[in-house]
């Protein structure tokens, strides 16, 4: 099992106003970081995926670069 920032104790918020957290899961081209890089487990990646999409539709974050 690995170890996931998201935790207990640290209870970082995944939501599309977090931008400077999202953009450690877009790779320097736009695209979305893989579970296998983030080592996340499903449920935040998706939180994660989810909240990335939504910052790009509001104009947050560039869809590339």
């Amino acid at each position: 099992m690995t170890k996931s920032i998201f935790n207990k104790d640290n209870e970082y918020l995944i939501n599309w106003k977090s931008v400077l957290l999202l953009k450690h899961f877009v790779t320097r081209f736009g695209n979305i970081k893989k579970r296998k890089f983030t080592k996340l487990p499903v449920k935040h990646q998706k939180k994660v995926r989810k909240a990335i999409i939504n910052a790009r539709e509001l104009g947050l974050i560039p869809y590339i670069r």
